[in-house]
Protein backbone atom coordinates (compact mmCIF):
# COMPACT_ATOMS: atom_id res chain seq x y z
CA UNK A 1 0.00 0.00 0.00
CA UNK A 2 1.68 3.21 -1.20
CA UNK A 3 -1.05 5.76 -0.43
CA UNK A 4 -0.12 7.90 2.57
CA UNK A 5 -3.76 8.79 3.11
CA UNK A 6 -4.84 5.15 3.25
CA UNK A 7 -1.93 4.20 5.49
CA UNK A 8 -2.75 6.96 7.98
CA UNK A 9 -6.42 6.02 7.84
CA UNK A 10 -5.51 2.38 8.50
CA UNK A 11 -3.40 3.37 11.51
CA UNK A 12 -6.45 5.17 12.89
CA UNK A 13 -8.93 2.48 11.89
CA UNK A 14 -7.14 -0.42 13.57
CA UNK A 15 -7.02 0.99 17.13
CA UNK A 16 -10.52 2.44 16.83
CA UNK A 17 -11.86 -0.93 15.65
CA UNK A 18 -10.15 -2.67 18.54
CA UNK A 19 -11.57 -0.08 20.90
CA UNK A 20 -15.04 -0.63 19.42
CA UNK A 21 -14.71 -4.40 19.84
CA UNK A 22 -13.63 -4.01 23.47
CA UNK A 23 -16.41 -1.52 24.15
CA UNK A 24 -18.94 -3.82 22.49
CA UNK A 25 -17.76 -6.69 24.66
CA UNK A 26 -18.07 -4.61 27.82
CA UNK A 27 -21.48 -3.29 26.71
CA UNK A 28 -22.69 -6.84 26.11
CA UNK A 29 -21.50 -7.88 29.56
CA UNK A 30 -23.25 -4.89 31.16
CA UNK A 31 -26.46 -5.60 29.20
CA UNK A 32 -26.46 -9.21 30.43
CA UNK A 33 -25.86 -8.08 34.00
CA UNK A 34 -28.80 -5.68 33.82
CA UNK A 35 -31.05 -8.32 32.20
CA UNK A 36 -30.00 -10.87 34.84
CA UNK A 37 -30.72 -8.39 37.62
CA UNK A 38 -34.23 -7.80 36.21
CA UNK A 39 -34.89 -11.53 35.88
CA UNK A 40 -33.53 -12.30 39.36
CA UNK A 41 -35.79 -9.68 40.91
CA UNK A 42 -38.81 -11.13 39.13
CA UNK A 43 -37.89 -14.62 40.29
CA UNK A 44 -37.34 -13.45 43.86
CA UNK A 45 -40.64 -11.54 43.94
CA UNK A 46 -42.51 -14.60 42.64
CA UNK A 47 -40.82 -16.90 45.14
CA UNK A 48 -41.60 -14.51 48.01
CA UNK A 49 -45.29 -14.43 46.98
CA UNK A 50 -45.37 -18.22 46.96
CA UNK A 51 -43.58 -18.36 50.32
CA UNK A 52 -46.22 -16.08 51.79
CA UNK A 53 -48.95 -18.58 50.83
CA UNK A 54 -47.41 -21.52 52.73
CA UNK A 55 -49.35 -22.14 55.98
CA UNK A 56 -50.67 -24.71 58.45
CA UNK A 57 -54.23 -25.79 57.82
CA UNK A 58 -55.89 -28.51 59.86
CA UNK A 59 -52.52 -29.66 61.09
CA UNK A 60 -51.12 -29.93 57.56
CA UNK A 61 -48.75 -27.74 55.64
CA UNK A 62 -50.35 -26.36 52.51
CA UNK A 63 -49.01 -24.16 49.72
CA UNK A 64 -51.23 -22.01 47.50
CA UNK A 65 -50.02 -20.62 44.15
CA UNK A 66 -51.28 -17.05 43.76
CA UNK A 67 -51.84 -16.02 40.08
CA UNK A 68 -49.86 -12.83 40.64
CA UNK A 69 -46.76 -14.92 41.34
CA UNK A 70 -46.86 -16.21 37.75
CA UNK A 71 -48.21 -13.08 36.09
CA UNK A 72 -44.95 -11.34 36.95
CA UNK A 73 -43.29 -13.26 34.09
CA UNK A 74 -45.83 -12.29 31.45
CA UNK A 75 -43.95 -11.06 28.33
CA UNK A 76 -43.98 -11.42 24.53
CA UNK A 77 -41.17 -13.96 24.89
CA UNK A 78 -43.66 -16.45 26.45
CA UNK A 79 -41.10 -18.07 28.71
CA UNK A 80 -41.94 -21.22 30.63
CA UNK A 81 -42.05 -20.90 34.41
CA UNK A 82 -41.47 -23.82 36.77
CA UNK A 83 -41.76 -23.83 40.53
CA UNK A 84 -41.63 -26.19 43.44
CA UNK A 85 -42.56 -25.86 47.10
CA UNK A 86 -41.39 -28.64 49.43
CA UNK A 87 -40.19 -29.21 52.92
CA UNK A 88 -36.56 -29.58 53.73
CA UNK A 89 -37.24 -33.29 54.30
CA UNK A 90 -38.45 -33.68 50.71
CA UNK A 91 -42.23 -33.57 51.02
CA UNK A 92 -43.69 -31.91 47.88
CA UNK A 93 -46.29 -29.30 48.68
CA UNK A 94 -46.80 -27.80 45.18
CA UNK A 95 -45.19 -27.52 41.74
CA UNK A 96 -43.14 -29.75 39.48
CA UNK A 97 -41.69 -32.79 41.24
CA UNK A 98 -38.70 -33.13 38.92
CA UNK A 99 -37.35 -29.65 39.54
CA UNK A 100 -34.13 -29.86 41.48
CA UNK A 101 -34.12 -27.61 44.51
CA UNK A 102 -30.57 -27.00 45.76
CA UNK A 103 -29.84 -26.53 49.44
CA UNK A 104 -29.18 -23.02 50.66
CA UNK A 105 -25.83 -22.29 52.23
CA UNK A 106 -25.98 -21.37 55.88
CA UNK A 107 -27.22 -17.85 56.53
CA UNK A 108 -28.14 -17.20 52.88
CA UNK A 109 -31.49 -15.55 52.22
CA UNK A 110 -31.69 -16.77 48.60
CA UNK A 111 -29.69 -18.71 46.08
CA UNK A 112 -29.53 -18.13 42.32
CA UNK A 113 -28.48 -20.83 39.86
CA UNK A 114 -28.27 -21.43 36.11
CA UNK A 115 -29.65 -24.90 35.43
CA UNK A 116 -31.46 -27.02 32.87
CA UNK A 117 -34.97 -28.44 33.22
CA UNK A 118 -36.89 -30.43 30.63
CA UNK A 119 -34.28 -29.56 28.03
CA UNK A 120 -34.46 -25.78 28.62
CA UNK A 121 -31.82 -23.54 30.08
CA UNK A 122 -33.39 -21.84 33.10
CA UNK A 123 -32.56 -19.27 35.72
CA UNK A 124 -33.57 -20.44 39.17
CA UNK A 125 -33.96 -18.86 42.60
CA UNK A 126 -34.38 -20.76 45.84
CA UNK A 127 -35.32 -19.38 49.22
CA UNK A 128 -36.52 -20.90 52.50
CA UNK A 129 -39.20 -20.10 55.02
CA UNK A 130 -39.39 -21.39 58.59
CA UNK A 131 -42.85 -22.21 59.94
CA UNK A 132 -43.46 -22.71 63.69
CA UNK A 133 -46.08 -24.97 65.30
CA UNK A 134 -46.15 -26.63 68.71
CA UNK A 135 -42.64 -25.46 69.44
CA UNK A 136 -41.45 -27.17 66.27
CA UNK A 137 -39.83 -25.50 63.31
CA UNK A 138 -40.44 -26.74 59.82
CA UNK A 139 -38.29 -25.42 56.95
CA UNK A 140 -39.94 -25.01 53.59
CA UNK A 141 -37.93 -24.49 50.34
CA UNK A 142 -39.48 -22.47 47.54
CA UNK A 143 -37.81 -22.56 44.11
CA UNK A 144 -38.92 -20.72 40.95
CA UNK A 145 -37.25 -21.18 37.55
CA UNK A 146 -37.78 -19.35 34.23
CA UNK A 147 -36.47 -20.04 30.73
CA UNK A 148 -34.06 -17.48 29.23
CA UNK A 149 -35.86 -16.14 26.16
CA UNK A 150 -36.97 -12.88 27.81
CA UNK A 151 -33.52 -12.56 29.35
CA UNK A 152 -31.82 -12.88 25.94
CA UNK A 153 -34.24 -10.43 24.34
CA UNK A 154 -33.76 -7.87 27.09
CA UNK A 155 -29.97 -8.18 26.91
CA UNK A 156 -30.05 -7.74 23.12
CA UNK A 157 -32.40 -4.75 23.35
CA UNK A 158 -30.04 -3.11 25.82
CA UNK A 159 -26.91 -3.94 23.80
CA UNK A 160 -27.87 -3.23 20.19
CA UNK A 161 -28.57 0.52 20.53
CA UNK A 162 -25.24 0.96 22.29
CA UNK A 163 -23.44 -0.98 19.55
CA UNK A 164 -25.17 1.02 16.81
CA UNK A 165 -24.33 4.33 18.47
CA UNK A 166 -20.69 3.36 18.91
CA UNK A 167 -20.49 2.13 15.30
CA UNK A 168 -22.01 5.38 14.09
CA UNK A 169 -19.45 7.30 16.12
CA UNK A 170 -16.67 5.20 14.57
CA UNK A 171 -17.94 5.89 11.05
CA UNK A 172 -18.28 9.60 11.85
CA UNK A 173 -14.77 9.69 13.28
CA UNK A 174 -13.38 7.95 10.20
CA UNK A 175 -15.23 10.34 7.89
CA UNK A 176 -13.90 13.34 9.80
CA UNK A 177 -10.44 11.79 9.78
CA UNK A 178 -10.61 11.27 6.01
CA UNK A 179 -11.81 14.84 5.55
CA UNK A 180 -9.03 16.11 7.78
CA UNK A 181 -6.40 14.11 5.93
CA UNK A 182 -7.70 15.40 2.60
CA UNK A 183 -7.56 19.00 3.82
CA UNK A 184 -4.15 18.59 5.44
CA UNK A 185 -2.69 16.90 2.37
CA UNK A 186 -3.85 19.67 0.04
CA UNK A 187 -0.57 21.61 0.30
CA UNK A 188 1.30 18.44 -0.65
CA UNK A 189 -1.07 17.84 -3.57
CA UNK A 190 -0.62 21.44 -4.71
CA UNK A 191 3.13 20.95 -4.50
CA UNK A 192 2.82 17.84 -6.67
CA UNK A 193 0.67 19.72 -9.20
CA UNK A 194 3.17 22.59 -9.27
CA UNK A 195 6.03 20.19 -9.90
CA UNK A 196 4.12 18.44 -12.70
CA UNK A 197 3.29 21.76 -14.34
CA UNK A 198 6.91 22.90 -14.28
CA UNK A 199 9.14 22.80 -17.27
CA UNK A 200 11.75 20.06 -17.12
CA UNK A 201 14.54 22.65 -16.98
CA UNK A 202 12.95 24.80 -14.26
CA UNK A 203 15.04 24.33 -11.10
CA UNK A 204 13.86 27.41 -9.20
CA UNK A 205 13.24 26.92 -5.44
CA UNK A 206 9.91 25.56 -4.27
CA UNK A 207 7.89 27.63 -1.82
CA UNK A 208 7.43 26.20 1.68
CA UNK A 209 5.12 28.82 3.19
CA UNK A 210 1.90 26.80 2.75
CA UNK A 211 3.43 23.49 3.85
CA UNK A 212 3.19 21.95 7.29
CA UNK A 213 6.24 22.17 9.49
CA UNK A 214 6.96 18.43 9.13
CA UNK A 215 7.05 18.66 5.32
CA UNK A 216 9.24 21.74 5.04
CA UNK A 217 12.56 19.91 5.60
CA UNK A 218 11.78 17.65 2.62
CA UNK A 219 11.11 20.60 0.31
CA UNK A 220 14.13 22.47 1.66
CA UNK A 221 16.29 19.43 0.88
CA UNK A 222 14.84 19.32 -2.64
CA UNK A 223 15.61 23.03 -3.05
CA UNK A 224 19.19 22.49 -1.90
CA UNK A 225 19.58 19.63 -4.36
CA UNK A 226 18.08 21.76 -7.16
CA UNK A 227 20.46 24.57 -6.27
CA UNK A 228 23.42 22.20 -6.55
CA UNK A 229 22.18 20.97 -9.92
CA UNK A 230 21.71 24.57 -11.07
CA UNK A 231 25.29 25.39 -10.15
CA UNK A 232 26.59 22.35 -11.99
CA UNK A 233 24.52 23.18 -15.07
CA UNK A 234 25.69 26.78 -15.01
CA UNK A 235 29.30 25.61 -14.82
CA UNK A 236 28.76 23.34 -17.83
CA UNK A 237 27.05 26.10 -19.82
CA UNK A 238 29.83 28.53 -18.95
CA UNK A 239 32.42 25.98 -19.97
CA UNK A 240 30.72 25.40 -23.35
CA UNK A 241 30.38 29.13 -23.97
CA UNK A 242 34.00 29.81 -23.00
CA UNK A 243 35.25 26.90 -25.09
CA UNK A 244 33.25 28.09 -28.08
CA UNK A 245 34.64 31.62 -27.70
CA UNK A 246 38.16 30.27 -27.44
CA UNK A 247 37.70 28.09 -30.54
CA UNK A 248 36.17 30.84 -32.62
CA UNK A 249 39.41 32.69 -33.37
CA UNK A 250 41.64 29.70 -34.29
CA UNK A 251 38.88 28.19 -36.43
CA UNK A 252 38.44 31.49 -38.29
CA UNK A 253 42.22 31.66 -38.77
CA UNK A 254 42.29 28.10 -40.11
CA UNK A 255 39.45 28.88 -42.50
CA UNK A 256 41.30 31.95 -43.78
CA UNK A 257 44.52 29.99 -44.31
CA UNK A 258 42.66 27.19 -46.09
CA UNK A 259 40.92 29.71 -48.33
CA UNK A 260 44.30 31.27 -49.16
CA UNK A 261 45.90 27.87 -49.76
CA UNK A 262 43.07 26.79 -52.08
CA UNK A 263 43.89 29.75 -54.38
CA UNK A 264 47.52 28.70 -54.79
CA UNK A 265 48.70 26.41 -57.61
CA UNK A 266 48.41 22.79 -56.43
CA UNK A 267 47.82 19.31 -57.72
CA UNK A 268 44.29 18.03 -58.13
CA UNK A 269 44.69 15.69 -55.17
CA UNK A 270 45.92 18.48 -52.89
CA UNK A 271 43.18 20.79 -54.15
CA UNK A 272 40.57 18.13 -53.28
CA UNK A 273 42.09 17.78 -49.81
CA UNK A 274 42.01 21.53 -49.27
CA UNK A 275 38.36 21.68 -50.31
CA UNK A 276 37.50 18.90 -47.83
CA UNK A 277 39.38 20.72 -45.08
CA UNK A 278 37.59 23.95 -45.95
CA UNK A 279 34.22 22.21 -45.77
CA UNK A 280 35.11 20.71 -42.39
CA UNK A 281 36.26 24.07 -41.04
CA UNK A 282 33.00 25.69 -42.15
CA UNK A 283 30.98 22.99 -40.40
CA UNK A 284 33.10 23.44 -37.29
CA UNK A 285 32.57 27.21 -37.42
CA UNK A 286 28.81 26.63 -37.78
CA UNK A 287 28.83 24.27 -34.80
CA UNK A 288 30.71 26.81 -32.66
CA UNK A 289 28.31 29.56 -33.70
CA UNK A 290 25.29 27.40 -32.84
CA UNK A 291 26.77 26.39 -29.49
CA UNK A 292 27.18 30.06 -28.64
CA UNK A 293 23.60 30.76 -29.76
CA UNK A 294 22.30 27.87 -27.66
CA UNK A 295 24.29 29.02 -24.63
CA UNK A 296 22.97 32.56 -25.07
CA UNK A 297 19.36 31.29 -25.32
CA UNK A 298 19.71 29.17 -22.18
CA UNK A 299 21.32 32.03 -20.25
CA UNK A 300 18.43 34.35 -21.17
CA UNK A 301 15.76 32.12 -19.66
CA UNK A 302 14.37 33.45 -16.40
CA UNK A 303 14.11 37.08 -17.50
CA UNK A 304 17.33 38.30 -15.90
CA UNK A 305 17.95 40.69 -18.82
CA UNK A 306 15.54 43.40 -20.01
CA UNK A 307 13.69 42.71 -23.25
CA UNK A 308 13.49 45.05 -26.24
CA UNK A 309 11.00 45.76 -28.99
CA UNK A 310 11.63 43.47 -31.96
CA UNK A 311 10.22 44.28 -35.41
CA UNK A 312 9.25 40.87 -36.78
CA UNK A 313 8.50 42.15 -40.27
CA UNK A 314 11.93 43.76 -40.67
CA UNK A 315 13.61 40.75 -39.06
CA UNK A 316 11.94 38.34 -41.49
CA UNK A 317 13.13 40.35 -44.48
CA UNK A 318 16.64 40.50 -43.02
CA UNK A 319 16.85 36.73 -42.52
CA UNK A 320 15.54 36.06 -46.03
CA UNK A 321 18.27 38.31 -47.46
CA UNK A 322 20.96 36.61 -45.31
CA UNK A 323 20.03 33.14 -46.54
CA UNK A 324 19.23 34.08 -50.15
CA UNK A 325 22.69 33.03 -51.35
CA UNK A 326 22.41 29.60 -49.68
CA UNK A 327 18.94 29.10 -51.13
CA UNK A 328 20.10 30.13 -54.62
CA UNK A 329 23.05 27.74 -54.43
CA UNK A 330 20.69 24.89 -53.57
CA UNK A 331 18.11 25.85 -56.21
CA UNK A 332 15.47 26.82 -53.62
CA UNK A 333 12.90 29.58 -54.15
CA UNK A 334 13.15 31.55 -50.87
CA UNK A 335 10.64 34.33 -50.37
CA UNK A 336 8.78 36.49 -47.88
CA UNK A 337 4.98 36.65 -47.89
CA UNK A 338 3.67 39.51 -45.70
CA UNK A 339 0.47 38.80 -43.76
CA UNK A 340 0.61 42.16 -41.98
CA UNK A 341 2.51 45.43 -42.28
CA UNK A 342 3.67 45.74 -38.67
CA UNK A 343 4.22 43.35 -35.79
CA UNK A 344 6.42 44.03 -32.77
CA UNK A 345 7.04 41.91 -29.69
CA UNK A 346 8.98 42.46 -26.47
CA UNK A 347 11.79 39.89 -26.61
CA UNK A 348 15.52 39.49 -27.10
CA UNK A 349 16.47 40.59 -30.64
CA UNK A 350 19.46 38.25 -30.93
CA UNK A 351 17.40 35.24 -29.85
CA UNK A 352 14.48 36.01 -32.17
CA UNK A 353 16.99 36.37 -34.99
CA UNK A 354 18.63 33.03 -34.10
CA UNK A 355 15.20 31.41 -33.86
CA UNK A 356 14.04 32.51 -37.31
CA UNK A 357 17.46 32.06 -38.91
CA UNK A 358 17.66 28.41 -37.82
CA UNK A 359 14.11 27.67 -38.92
CA UNK A 360 14.75 29.08 -42.40
CA UNK A 361 18.23 27.50 -42.58
CA UNK A 362 16.77 24.08 -41.73
CA UNK A 363 13.99 24.51 -44.29
CA UNK A 364 16.50 25.45 -47.04
CA UNK A 365 18.85 22.57 -46.20
CA UNK A 366 16.17 19.86 -46.16
CA UNK A 367 14.06 21.03 -49.11
CA UNK A 368 14.94 19.28 -52.39
CA UNK A 369 16.30 21.27 -55.30
CA UNK A 370 13.54 23.08 -57.14
CA UNK A 371 11.42 23.45 -54.00
CA UNK A 372 10.35 26.58 -52.18
CA UNK A 373 10.58 28.08 -48.67
CA UNK A 374 8.19 30.85 -47.60
CA UNK A 375 8.50 33.07 -44.52
CA UNK A 376 5.38 34.76 -43.12
CA UNK A 377 4.69 37.20 -40.27
CA UNK A 378 1.23 37.91 -38.91
CA UNK A 379 -0.94 38.77 -35.90
CA UNK A 380 -3.83 36.59 -34.79
CA UNK A 381 -6.05 37.32 -31.76
CA UNK A 382 -3.50 39.76 -30.38
CA UNK A 383 -0.60 37.33 -30.67
CA UNK A 384 2.19 37.77 -33.19
CA UNK A 385 3.48 34.77 -35.10
CA UNK A 386 6.27 33.73 -37.44
CA UNK A 387 5.78 30.90 -39.89
CA UNK A 388 8.17 29.07 -42.21
CA UNK A 389 6.65 26.76 -44.85
CA UNK A 390 8.71 24.49 -47.10
CA UNK A 391 8.12 21.81 -49.72
CA UNK A 392 10.54 19.33 -48.17
CA UNK A 393 9.88 15.78 -46.94
CA UNK A 394 8.27 16.93 -43.69
CA UNK A 395 8.74 15.22 -40.33
CA UNK A 396 6.86 12.02 -39.38
CA UNK A 397 4.57 12.43 -36.37
CA UNK A 398 6.51 9.89 -34.29
CA UNK A 399 9.76 11.87 -34.72
CA UNK A 400 8.42 15.35 -33.86
CA UNK A 401 8.80 14.99 -30.06
CA UNK A 402 12.52 14.30 -30.57
CA UNK A 403 13.56 16.84 -33.22
CA UNK A 404 14.08 19.56 -30.59
CA UNK A 405 16.66 17.44 -28.79
CA UNK A 406 20.28 18.46 -29.12
CA UNK A 407 22.30 16.75 -31.87
CA UNK A 408 19.21 14.82 -33.00
CA UNK A 409 18.98 14.53 -36.79
CA UNK A 410 16.39 11.79 -37.13
CA UNK A 411 16.61 9.59 -40.19
CA UNK A 412 17.96 12.35 -42.42
CA UNK A 413 20.79 11.47 -44.79
CA UNK A 414 22.13 15.05 -44.67
CA UNK A 415 25.59 15.16 -43.08
CA UNK A 416 26.13 18.94 -43.18
CA UNK A 417 23.85 19.77 -40.23
CA UNK A 418 24.85 19.75 -36.57
CA UNK A 419 21.55 18.70 -34.99
CA UNK A 420 21.42 21.91 -32.93
CA UNK A 421 19.20 24.11 -35.13
CA UNK A 422 15.82 23.15 -33.66
CA UNK A 423 17.30 22.93 -30.16
CA UNK A 424 18.29 26.60 -30.56
CA UNK A 425 14.79 27.37 -31.86
CA UNK A 426 13.13 25.80 -28.80
CA UNK A 427 15.43 27.43 -26.23
CA UNK A 428 15.17 30.83 -27.93
CA UNK A 429 11.38 30.58 -28.05
CA UNK A 430 11.21 29.66 -24.36
CA UNK A 431 13.45 32.56 -23.41
CA UNK A 432 11.17 34.91 -25.38
CA UNK A 433 7.95 33.48 -23.97
CA UNK A 434 6.91 31.93 -27.28
CA UNK A 435 5.88 28.43 -28.33
CA UNK A 436 6.91 26.44 -31.41
CA UNK A 437 4.73 23.94 -33.27
CA UNK A 438 5.66 21.72 -36.21
CA UNK A 439 3.03 20.30 -38.57
CA UNK A 440 3.07 18.74 -41.99
CA UNK A 441 1.29 20.97 -44.46
CA UNK A 442 -2.23 19.65 -45.07
CA UNK A 443 -2.57 21.07 -48.58
CA UNK A 444 0.88 20.16 -49.94
CA UNK A 445 4.06 18.28 -49.22
CA UNK A 446 6.42 19.81 -46.71
CA UNK A 447 6.60 21.16 -43.18
CA UNK A 448 5.01 24.20 -41.55
CA UNK A 449 6.85 25.60 -38.49
CA UNK A 450 5.01 28.31 -36.51
CA UNK A 451 6.24 30.41 -33.58
CA UNK A 452 3.51 32.17 -31.55
CA UNK A 453 4.50 34.96 -29.16
CA UNK A 454 2.56 35.90 -26.04
CA UNK A 455 1.36 39.24 -27.41
CA UNK A 456 1.99 41.75 -30.17
CA UNK A 457 2.30 45.52 -30.43
CA UNK A 458 0.76 46.54 -33.75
Amino acid sequence: MTSLRLRLLLWVLLPMTLALALTARLSWSNARDVARLVQDRQLLASAQMMAGQVSWQDGQLTAQTPPAALEIFASPAQDRVYFQVRTAKGRLLAGWPGLTVPALPGGAAARYDDARFQGDAVRQVTLSRALYRNDQTTEVLISVAETRRAFDQLAASLWWPTLLHESALLILALALMLLGLTLELRPLLRLRAALRARDSSDLSPLRTVALQRELRPIVETLNQHAAQLTRQIELQKRFIADAAHQLRTPVALIATQLDYASRQPASAELQHTLEALGKGSRQLAQLIHQLLSLSQAEASRGGVRPTQAVDLVGLAREVVIELAALADARGIDLGYLPACTQAEVQAYPALVHALLFNLVDNAVRYTPRGGSVTVQVGVDEGRAWLQVDDTGPGIPAELRPHVFERFYRGNSADTTGTGLGLAIVRESARACGAEVTLDNRPDAAGLSARVRFSRADV
